[in-house]
């Protein structure tokens, strides 16, 4: 099979920079961007032509363009958008300060919106390529104390979804991955808000189930993962990755269900006020 190429967004750590550095492995041609690309110079160093690094703030049109342009450029086609870039704080609703959420949601909803936009024409216009949106379980389940963060992601699934609907008819696959803890500094780099006296975060993050989730899952093995399921032939329109992600989906489908059934009369109408 033909080397593709892959951009992709947020690449100076974590689970981008993993992904970039098993792609490159593999033989593929890769476009890894950086808000600081100088942090990528040791794959240019390693991989020589086959990766081109770029400065990359997604919440800048101007750069947005001028990646693409390069990208096509040296490599020709864009085959495969993965949308890694985003960043997460931690503070409760009450206590964040709403500027912090409009920031937010310009770079982990917004950027990946822009990226999508960017690359989406040339794809439609050839019948092919990938779209991978990098999310989260907290874009299924919204987690005390990163309310702003759920939101984000909560977005980028609802786009997703809805993206993939209209693009697959035309040859465009999409996909998103929606990662549990994995061992990367994503968590230890997110900012604190202290929450008020009234918040028992202990007992909170228990109820939620994600108390205990520790340092994560090998990145690369959630790397490689990933990578097994966009190579099938049909990949998934919504993934989740790792253990820890599943098993706390599980419960959560569980309560919704649970929920859901005891509600079901309401949700139909039925109650007794109606047919009375």
């Amino acid at each position: 099979m033909a080397a593709r190429t892959w951009l992709i967004t947020g690449c100076s750590t974590g689970f981008g920079r993993v992904l970039a550095e098993v792609l490159l492995e593999r033989g593929e041609q890769v476009v890894a961007t950086a808000r600081k690309p100088q942090v990528l110079d040791d794959l240019v160093a390693r991989y020589g032509d086959t990766v081109l690094a770029l400065e990359l703030d997604v919440t800048k049109p101007e750069q947005i363009e001028r990646t693409v342009d390069a990208a096509r450029a040296r490599f020709g086609a864009i085959d495969v958008l993965v949308n890694n870039a985003g960043y997460g704080q931690l503070g409760t609703v009450e206590d964040a300060p709403i500027e912090a959420a409009r920031a937010m949601m310009e770079t982990n909803y917004f950027g990946k919106l822009a990226m999508i936009r960017a690359v989406l024409p040339d794809m439609l216009e050839r019948g092919s390529g990938q779209i991978v949106n990098v999310g989260s379980v907290a874009g299924q389940i919204g987690f005390p104390a990163i309310g702003y963060y759920s939101a984000s992601k909560f977005a980028v699934a609802g786009l997703t979804e809805s993206l993939a609907a209209e693009v697959a008819p035309a040859g465009v696959r999409v996909t998103l991955a929606e990662l549990g803890p994995f061992d990367t500094q994503f968590a230890a780099s997110m900012a604190i808000v202290p929450p008020s006296p009234r918040y028992d975060m202990a007992a909170l993050s228990q109820e939620a189930g994600n108390s205990e989730w520790g340092a994560g899952e090998d990145a690369r093995a959630g790397a490689e993962a990933l990578l097994s399921a966009l190579n099938d032939p049909s990949p998934p329109r919504r993934l989740v990755l790792g253990k820890a992600g599943i098993k706390v989906v599980e419960l959560h489908d569980g309560r919704r269900r649970e929920e859901r059934d005891r509600w079901l009369d309401t949700s139909l109408l039925e109650t007794a006020e109606t047919a009375g």
